[in-house]
């Protein structure tokens, strides 16, 4: 996502430059006339070449001071990046998971992240209308950097990361509040996902949709390697009556 960022402003800067570059062809003319006047007002060089006077002294055609433009670029690169940053920690988090074996490391703008354990042989999940697919619960340490350690104000994180899919197959709205599952685990913490790095899964689902997210349980207490088995569980979909539509959702996970 700051990659888009940063090309939607390089394209900004471009299209201000198309169109200057237009409205110097149409009044060439008037600015030849208006540049040797500065040169005799001001006193430049006279081995100055006349179409770049306005890039040496620093003005623009009004005689005004120019903004360093690497400046602006910064900044509206910093505004772009500090709003996109919530979103950008889990991608950092999830990529590559799954082109990952168990024991391997993968180094990303995040940190470097370690593989402990991961179970992907997870059968589906139906309660109600409510079909859920828990594609991987994947046990991950990681070394972090840049931004990222900056955020969290930590250089190491040790988490369970679990991604979903569910699906409403109703005909008509059902809620279930598939991102925010408790977890307990092996050593002994119980914990719910981080909202920060967590992906959003609205709970009121329309009928006949579906969504899915990656969402990071964040140990506080004990490390990734060491768990050996997660246990999830999901309050009951209910319908628009606040009436329950299913079961509550209870599971276990073991690596």
């Amino acid at each position: 996502m700051k990659k888009l960022c940063t090309t939607l402003s390089l394209s900004t800067l471009l299209v201000v430059a198309a169109c200057g570059g237009e409205e110097a062809g149409v009044d060439e003319d008037n600015r030849n006339e208006q540049n040797m006047n500065n040169n005799t007002e001001y006193n430049l060089d006279d081995d100055t070449d006349d179409g770049n006077d306005n890039e040496e002294d620093g003005t623009n055609n009004n005689g005004l001071e120019d903004t360093d433009p690497d400046l602006n670029d910064n900044e509206t690169n910093e505004e772009a990046a500090g709003d996109e940053n919530d979103e950008d920690l889990g991608e950092d988090l999830a990529d590559d998971t799954w082109e990952t074996e168990v024991g391997d490391t993968i180094e990303n703008e995040g940190g470097v992240f370690t593989l402990h354990n991961r179970q992907d042989d997870i059968d589906t999940i139906e309660t109600g209308p409510i079909i859920m697919d828990i594609q991987q619960v994947a046990a991950v340490s990681g070394e972090l950097t840049g931004e990222m350690a900056d955020f969290l104000e930590t250089d190491e994180l040790d988490y369970i990361q679990v991604d979903i899919q569910v699906e409403n197959t109703a005909d008509e709205d059902i809620t279930f509040y598939a991102g925010q599952a408790r977890m307990s685990t092996s050593t002994g913490e119980q914990l719910e996902s981080d909202m920060w790095l967590s992906d959003h899964i609205d709970g009121e689902m329309m009928a006949g949709t579906s969504q899915s997210g990656s969402f990071f349980f964040v140990l506080e207490n004990s490390n990734a390697e060491d768990v050996e088995s997660v246990r999830l569980v999901w309050s009951a979909p209910h319908d628009d009556d606040w009436e329950d539509a299913g079961e509550e959702v209870d599971i276990e996970v073991e690596f």
